[in-house]
């Protein structure tokens, strides 16, 4: 009797596995910050926020500490503008900025005479520029300078509280003829409720009103679609998440408010993602009572180790893994974002390095059981390392580069041929490939004794040589060399050769005297210096009569002094 049978492993599969390059010289946008708002807090509980709340939103002293830099806070219409100061001011201790937004103007200026919806009157437009500068005035004056002022929040939502409706073109005609009286912060517009580029678009293509705006701002509420602003970014106008919240507090919503970043970031190219509130049972980052909730930390997993002024990198991704990557110029210092949005499956991630490496990356981790969780390092081979992501979570892998250098280049000179005496000018022109590129240095490795070069700006050496008289009939070999100052030094050089023509004969072609008066006439090369000398004895005592600097032969000199029974003449080249 034969017996089939069909062996059963009790042993799960590997998880999913995925790859993916980050790009050292793929450089995007710069990033602004990361922060949250302390709009609408419970006056006396929660606001004005406590210092040691402020730390932990601030802080980066301990793990449990955000190291937000960016805070939101409103301008209130009644002009009660204390607790906003005092906000300010902590934030600003601790190293943030501060965005406001009024959430109306003052309802004295408004169509209603209301402080819940209504429109600004236009001509109060003025009055209303002069109202927000002084807020911006008041908050810089003491301690807490903005960062950004907003002209209305959410102008396109009807609701029932604290509001003001504005369309694109009252919008685009306020800053055209009023905006510019903003002269204490950058202006950031519309704050759209779901990032509404119509909203926007009209300002944007006035060039008068698109002057006084510094940056764009959206909120993505339903149904806003994140995706990139071209007719902003082309005019130069970082965009701004400025609104967001979820009632939500699992691990789950957290994750996917990382994935939004992510793709605030990524796929809508912006500068700065700003939660809700900072503080709040059901939708802060930290509770009432001063806790960080989960989506803190996935926030701090950003702002802890991507700071202002950091600029996003290219990622070529393949993987199911939401990848991004960042990177200071100024430093070596880099951060790179894994986040596994799946609930259930881990993801064996490798993650390659180009245009760079690290020895090492220290994994930081928020999931269901980690919250801002250091792990050990991961060493580096071949410039790349696998890490297998959990379920539900933010990895960010934080290292210091050494960069793949690339030499610098230098443009072709051609050989040159000239005279003795004839000053040549060549300007070397370097470039590098690097991003940001590197230092440059010039050298001249080979050249005649009496040239020089120059560096009158970043990419360019002037090579400057005035041939002897001496140096005539010789043929010269020029070596400019150009070095960054990346790691390892790399240099490129270039070679060229200047032919000095033989000097040709030089004469005094013809001499007539007449009433006291010798004119010589002189014919030779052109390009060296001509000296007539003089003597009445022609052994001795000759003297200079005459010096000119690289004349258009043939040319005349007159000795005006000629009354002696013989005098002699010869002509000097030089130098």
């Amino acid at each position: 009797m034969a017996v089939y049978g069909v062996g059963i492993s009790n042993s799960a599969p590997p998880p999913p596995g995925g790859q993916c390059t980050v790009d050292w010289n793929d450089v995007h946008q710069r990033i602004d910050g990361f922060g949250g708002g302390v709009v609408f807090l419970s006056p006396g509980s929660l606001d004005p926020v406590t210092a040691a709340n402020m730390d932990t939103l601030f802080g980066t002293a301990n793990t449990n500490q955000l190291g937000l830099s960016l805070l939101r806070v409103r301008i209130d219409p009644t002009t009660n503008w204390s607790n906003a100061l005092l906000d300010g001011q902590k934030a600003v201790a601790r190293g943030a900025r501060v965005l406001a937004t009024p959430w109306t103007p003052p309802p004295g200026m408004k169509d209603n005479a209301n402080i819940v919806e209504g429109s600004l009157l236009p001509a109060q437009y003025g009055n209303y520029a002069a109202y927000l500068n002084g807020f911006a005035a008041y908050m810089a004056t003491n301690g807490a300078p903005l960062a950004a002022i907003s002209i209305q929040n959410e102008p396109d939502v009807t609701v029932t509280y604290e509001s003001a409706v504005w369309t694109a073109t009252q919008l685009q005609t306020f800053c055209h003829n009023n905006a510019a009286a903003i002269t204490n912060a950058p202006v950031v517009m519309p704050e759209s409720y779901f990032y509404n580029f119509s909203l926007s678009d009209p300002t944007l293509n006035d060039p008068v009103a698109a002057a006084t705006v510094t940056f764009i701002g959206g909120h993505l509420y339903n149904p806003a679609v994140i995706q990139d602003y071209p007719n902003a970014h082309n005019k130069g106008k970082p965009t701004w998440m400025t609104e967001f919240l979820l009632n939500d507090q699992t691990i789950g919503s957290a994750i996917s408010t990382a994935k939004q970043i992510h793709d605030c970031l990524t796929t809508g190219n912006m500068s700065a993602y700003i939660w809700w509130k900072c503080l709040g049972d059901s939708n802060g980052l930290m509770n009432a009572s001063g806790v960080p909730q989960k989506r803190g930390f996935v926030m701090a997993q950003f702002s802890r180790f991507v700071h202002t002024n950091y600029y996003r990198l290219g990622v070529n991704n393949n993987s199911n893994a939401a990848i991004s990557a960042y990177k200071d110029l100024a430093s070596p210092a880099f951060a790179i974002m894994a986040i596994n949005t799946n609930s259930s499956s881990s993801i064996v991630q490798t993650i390659g390095l180009t245009n760079f490496n690290a020895s090492t990356v220290t994994p930081w981790i928020t999931s269901a059981s980690s919250s801002l969780g250091v792990q050990p390092a991961v060493t580096l081979s071949n410039a790349s390392f696998t890490y297998t992501l959990p379920a539900q979570s933010v990895v960010t892998f934080v290292g210091h580069a050494g960069v793949s250098n690339s030499p610098p280049a230098l443009a072709p000179i051609s050989d040159q041929t000239i005279n003795a005496g004839v000053t040549l000018v060549v300007t070397n022109v370097a470039t590098d490939p690097d991003v940001p590129p590197q230092a440059l240095t010039f050298s001249l490795l080979s050249a005649p004794a009496n040239a020089t070069l120059t560096t009158p700006n970043a990419t360019n050496a002037v090579f400057t040589w005035r041939p002897l008289v001496s140096q005539a009939n010789t043929t010269n070999m020029i070596t400019v060399q150009v070095t960054d100052n990346g790691s390892p030094n790399l240099s490129a050089t270039n070679s060229f050769t200047i032919t000095v023509n033989a000097l040709a004969q030089s004469s005094l072609s013809s001499i007539t005297a007449s009433g006291g008066q010798l004119n010589l006439a002189i014919t030779g090369p052109v390009g060296p210096d001509y000296t007539l000398w003089t003597t009445t004895n022609l052994a001795t005592g000759w003297q200079v009569l005459f010096m000119t600097n690289s004349p258009v032969t043939p040319f005349t000199l007159v000795d005006t002094n000629f009354n002696d029974a013989a005098r002699f003449y010869r002509i000097q080249l030089g130098p």
